[in-house]
């Protein structure tokens, strides 16, 4: 037996469930994207298709090129 063998996941269940909690996680961060992106006047849909689909490097591209929120 390995050491912390013990500790590794035996059942897909949880694989699947971690993957679940990223997807939500991507969902949550895209929406949020989308609602900041229309409240600075930016176009929100394609904003969040990009968070969406590249979840890092969408998020990141979001921050550079976002514009400044309206006063």
């Amino acid at each position: 037996m390995l050491p912390f063998q013990a500790a590794a996941p035996s059942s897909p269940t949880v694989f699947w469930l971690f993957l679940l909690g990223l997807y939500i996680a991507f969902f949550l961060v895209a929406l949020w994207v989308y609602q900041d992106a229309r409240i600075r006047g930016m176009r929100g849909p394609f904003w969040f298709a990009v968070a969406f689909a590249l979840p890092i490097f969408g998020f990141v591209a979001y921050l550079i090129f976002r514009r400044e929120r309206p006063a």
